[in-house]
């Protein structure tokens, strides 16, 4: 008889946002699902539950309760994302694992129970390894994952273990919501005076089915070891990578290139028969007199093709000394993605996209793809808050689109202040860069509000293009209000 370990992630959501560093957990903080057309409280922290909010409760209720509550929509996507690497993370304890959505994990711990000093001593253990992580739990052990599953939701111990052949006098005083059934029909069985799972013992099983729905009578069945309920464990993640062992070393770069030329088919092969490309490749290289060394190259965007990855493996090969030659090389793709084939389309040219992309490979693969960036832009109505730098090689297709505002082509980020020797609004004279300048025509001002959401300068500011009499157009920008006035040059127009 086999034995199943669930482990139950009781505040999955507010574990995840914890561990992201969100503040608001550590004081009155819930998460919210949309439930029957209202907003209802799902998942409460410590301080919420003090202070009197408890899940279910409608939004409206909670907050009339509890002022001060903040709250976060639940968002499934990701909630899944990171139970499914918790699931990956499981592999340790056991190597059949499967997920038990919502928010808990099960675990076939057959024959590895003895590893850990026992069953007791490894639903602690796994209890232990999430705390480090920061993630609240409870376990349950039993012969049946529906046993497993209900011990750990509703026993009440932190580690919940049924005998073996023990089941169903362990859920004998458990409630029916132990069953896993849908809310409507546990409530159905409460309705009738049925609160417990040891009073459907006395019930038939046909009897149970026409009054309450067979999934009822099957799932009773299934907790109790009598219809068979295996665990499905997750299958493992694709590994697209390839190797070859050769019967000679071989130490000549060309030698080399024919090998890799050939790992690279095999690896590209199987990412484009499964519509994805990987950002970046691993070249493990043995060699007989200096050891291993493994080669790292990336590219802007997912690649599945073969000649981008021998190019850019040529630099770093060619820096390789080994005097008696490689015998063994491996070829492994990571961070892998899906891709979607580029269609061409009349009157659209996409080679300087694809040059593009080429050039921040190689500078990335040289100098670091950390230092090689772009402009992305930003939703502000502050000229130096309309942009920012990011990674170019993960920077996506965003496209710039102009503002309707006129900006300079330069930006003084933070403004350089300048004399006036003339006053005027602006200055009809004045001196910047150890230059004196005069004013030949302004437009303006173009009154700005600060974003008072945010800490910092909270003045307002006044910009005027100027042209002036000696050629450049500069950008003026002051604090009105302020006396004397302090006048400062923002930008520079071409």
């Amino acid at each position: 008889m086999g034995r199943v370990l669930c482990i139950w992630l009781s505040q999955l959501p507010l574990d995840r946002l914890a561990r992201l560093g969100d503040p608001r957990t550590e004081g009155a903080f819930a998460v919210v699902a949309e439930t029957g057309n209202a907003w209802r409280v799902t998942h409460v922290s410590p301080a919420a539950k003090a202070a009197g909010v408890d899940v279910g409760l409608s939004l409206a209720d909670a907050r009339a309760i509890c002022p001060d509550l903040a709250t976060e929509r639940a968002d499934v996507m990701r909630e899944q994302t990171f139970l499914m690497a918790l699931a990956r993370w499981a592999d340790c304890l056991s190597p059949k694992v499967a997920v038990d959505e919502p928010d808990g994990l099960l675990l076939d711990i057959s024959g590895c129970a003895h590893l850990f000093g026992g069953e007791a001593a490894m639903g602690h253990h796994c209890r232990e390894l999430l705390g480090a992580l920061k993630i609240e739990s409870r376990t349950g052990i039993a012969d049946t994952k529906g046993a497993a599953r209900a011990l750990a939701r509703c026993a009440g111990d932190a580690v919940a273990i049924a005998a073996p052949g023990e089941t169903a006098d362990a859920l004998r005083s458990l409630p029916v919501a132990g069953l896993d059934l849908p809310p409507r029909v546990a409530g159905d069985l409460r309705r009738v005076g049925l609160d417990s799972i040891g009073q459907l013992y006395a019930i038939q099983p046909a009897e149970l089915a026409r009054r309450f729905g067979i999934d009822t009578a099957r799932w009773l069945a299934a907790a109790l070891g009598q219809t068979p309920e295996p665990i499905t464990p997750l299958k493992p993640a694709a590994v697209y990578a390839a190797r070859m062992t050769l019967p000679e070393p071989i130490g000549l770069q060309a030698d080399l290139e024919r090998v890799i030329e050939r790992l690279a088919e095999s690896v590209c092969e199987r990412l484009r028969a499964a519509a994805k490309g990987a950002r970046r490749f691993i070249l493990a290289v043995h060699s007989v007199d200096a050891g291993d060394h493994q080669l790292r190259i990336g590219f802007a965007r997912p690649c599945a093709a073969v000649k981008p990855i021998l190019e850019q493996l040529s630099h770093p090969l060619g820096r390789l000394r080994m005097e008696y030659g490689a015998d063994r090389l491996r070829l492994a793709a990571e961070d892998v993605e899906p891709i979607r084939p580029l269609q061409t389309v009349i009157g659209r040219d996409t080679g300087s996209s694809e040059e593009l992309d080429c050039i921040v490979s190689t500078l990335g693969n040289r100098l670091g793809f950390d230092r090689i960036r772009r402009f992305a832009a930003r939703e502000s109505h502050l000229p130096e808050r309309e942009f920012d730098t990011v990674e170019a090689a993960n920077g996506g297709e965003e496209i710039w689109k102009r503002t309707p505002r006129n900006r300079p082509l330069r930006l003084f980020v933070p403004p350089e202040r300048l004399r006036p020797l003339e006053a005027g609004r602006p200055p009809r004279r004045f001196t910047w860069r150890n230059g004196t300048f005069e004013t030949k025509s302004a437009i303006g001002p173009e009154r700005l509000a600060p974003e008072w959401w945010k800490a910092g300068d909270l003045r307002i500011r006044d910009y005027w293009r100027v042209q002036t009499c000696s050629g450049p157009r500069l950008w003026l920008m002051s604090h009105p209000g302020e006396r004397p006035p302090d006048w400062f040059v923002a930008g520079r127009f071409p």
